[in-house]
């Protein structure tokens, strides 16, 4: 016999009582379902699990029995002592000299300019183009980079 918190244990959709199905498939077949039925909207998402779907006068109680509350809150309150010796550590602060408000403003990088200011070959330009095209720009290129030499 399966636990409750099994994989392959069979639940209830709460949108439709006629869907039978597998817990580890809830997830999808709630989102799924929510956005079928036309009563999505009168059921509500508990905090601690979202595959639990209640209206709204039953999450209330549903929230103080959730076995996932349970578990939510003993992680909580788990301290680990290697967890509070690296909050210690981060809290030296470093005084740093560098103020990037102060520096001069410098133009927008622009690597096309780039390569045609430059040495530079260029081929994914005419990628698509028309042999023609690829032609003349191979023309340019080459009248170009002679310019540079």
């Amino acid at each position: 016999m399966a636990s409750s918190d099994s994989f392959n244990d069979f639940v209830t959709c709460p949108y439709n009582k006629a869907h039978k199905l597998i817990r580890g498939r809830l997830t999808k077949h709630l989102e799924r379902c929510s956005r079928i039925s036309g009563n999505s909207k009168q059921f509500l998402v508990c905090p601690y699990n979202e595959n639990h779907r209640y209206k709204a006068e039953e999450l209330s109680l549903h929230m103080k029995e959730c076995p996932e509350r349970i578990r939510w809150h003993s992680e909580l309150q788990k301290e680990d002592p290697r967890q509070q010796a690296t909050e210690t550590t981060w809290s030296i602060s470093a005084e740093c000299e560098e103020d990037w408000d102060k520096e001069p403003d410098v133009p927008t990088y622009n690597p096309i300019k780039y390569c045609e200011d430059n040495f530079v070959a260029r081929t994914t330009a005419i990628n698509g183009k028309s042999k023609a095209a690829r032609r003349d720009f191979r023309a340019n290129e080459r009248r170009r980079l002679a310019g540079k030499q």
